[in-house]
């Protein structure tokens, strides 16, 4: 697979240019990251050599973004202690400070919070795909923390920086805008002819068109429908507006396209739209496997229409029971549902893989395991429910950073999405992963 990727990656790598994107003092190489140009979900090697002995150092990362449409930076550090030789090696070494400690050879990505001088409770949303993303990694004496890294008119000058390229979309591989009927959103696909496996893929009540997730899955060998449902391009402007007929039209064009495999698709969806994505495994055949993350086991609180008439009411939810917190808001005891507005999966052939984020505050982590207690003994096999400790909602591609609260536009306010730093990458990591061996299990292969 390393093989596989390194080939995907050497189109990049060769037209990689000579300008940097930050500037960059002139001892570069003293630090040392392998491969400097690398896939968002891939580990890298990251050494300091030619410190002075037993130095007590610290290592600085950064990547800018935006975040509803203003700057916004991302930063990390960790403190080490330098061995007899001068050499800081994050694969063995033990950080003893910073955003994160002990020995985590990727904890710069995924220690990563919003710049101490910048705003705070956002998100860090990847939106060009086709661009990678850029991270300024540097190192410094002394154990400084991150306030003193970037509090205003103080001087701390780097003894080395260096500039590390991660990529979302190898250069290889396709992105394609789709207008096809009302059915909006991007596909990817993998080097090569097809057909692929196929896998459509959904976010929540942001709305908009979130594209990270898609390319990555085309990155590791999958055609995958990037679905916006409101606030994209001529879609509706809120999901109150969007129908069901727009989720039947977007499962059949994708699934009869001559890139996907013709024995049915997959569905990822996570959040509200993991409730939308329940609703799709149900009635849509063309689905043989949902991952479900985060998302309740019942239609969510607004009424679903198919063809001018009611598919499906949604359910209560008791705002006396979702308080404001100096966090934001936590909705996770506000639902009221019986138990026969779970909806009835086991119905279908349909395998579904429940990732469920313990500290979520926005959806009770019993509604997975709810949901699994009404499979009958003999369609229990097509259901498997996992729990993460002391995650938060917000399960995203590994090394993507934790997002405890931020701000949602369809609520108009702050949210608690919950979680703490490690548990949520721990989470991440082992999340990603499942997905793919899940998709690779029950999906057609690749021809």
């Amino acid at each position: 697979m390393a093989t596989r990727r390194l080939r995907q990656l050497q189109p990049i790598l060769q037209r990689c240019t000579q300008r940097p994107f930050f500037p960059q003092p002139a001892q570069s190489e003293l630090i040392q990251v392998t491969p400097k140009v690398s896939l968002f979900t891939d580990k890298v090697h990251i050494k300091v050599q030619g410190l002075p002995s037993k130095a007590k150092v610290t290592l600085h990362a950064m990547t800018e973004h935006e975040w509803r449409r203003k700057p916004a930076q991302f930063v990390s550090c960790s403190h080490y202690v330098a061995s007899h030789s001068g050499e800081v090696d994050l694969q063995k070494d033990a950080s003893v400070g910073g955003t994160y400690t002990g020995v985590e050879p990727m904890g710069l990505f995924w220690s990563m919070q919003p710049c101490p001088s910048g705003p705070q409770n956002i998100r860090m949303v990847v939106k060009n795909v086709d661009r990678p993303v850029l991270y300024k990694l540097s190192v410094y004496m002394g154990h400084l923390p991150l306030s003193d890294l970037h509090i205003k008119n103080t001087q701390h000058e780097p003894l080395s920086a260096l500039e590390v390229e991660r990529v979302v979309m190898p250069s290889n591989a396709r992105r394609i805008p789709v207008r096809e009927g009302t059915v909006r959103g991007t596909l990817f696909l993998p080097p090569g002819d097809g057909p692929f496996p196929g896998v459509i893929d959904m976010f929540g009540l942001a709305g908009g068109l979130m594209e990270i997730r898609a390319a990555l899955l085309a990155a590791n060998g999958f055609a995958a429908f990037a679905l916006p449902f409101f606030g994209y391009d001529d879609l509706p402007k809120t999901f109150t507006e969007q129908t069901f007929d727009y989720f039947e039209d977007a499962a059949t064009w994708f699934a009869s396209h001559p890139s996907i495999h013709p024995e049915g698709v997959g569905l990822i969806a996570i959040s509200g739209g993991a409730a939308v994505g329940l609703m799709m495994a149900w009635h849509c055949p063309q689905i043989r496997a949902f991952v479900r993350i985060n998302g309740p086991g019942f239609h969510g609180f607004m009424n679903l229409h198919r063809k001018g008439m009611l598919l499906k009411k949604g359910v209560g939810l008791d705002m006396d029971k979702c308080p404001v917190t100096e966090e934001g808001q936590v909705m996770k005891d506000g639902w009221i549902f019986p138990e026969e507005d779970i909806i009835p999966l086991w119905e279908r052939d349909v395998h579904m893989l429940t990732l469920i984020s313990d500290d979520d505050g926005q959806y009770h982590p019993h509604v997975g395991d709810m949901h699994k207690k009404l499979y009958p003994e003999d369609r229990c096999h097509l259901i498997e429910v996992v729990h993460y400790p002391g995650a938060g909602h917000l399960l995203e591609p590994l090394y993507t950073p934790h997002c405890r609260t931020c701000y949602n536009p369809f609520f108009g306010q702050d949210l608690l999405w919950g979680g703490y730093v490690k548990e949520h990458a721990i989470a991440q990591e082992d999340s990603w992963q499942r997905i793919l061996n899940f998709m690779n299990k029950y999906l057609p292969s690749s021809s």
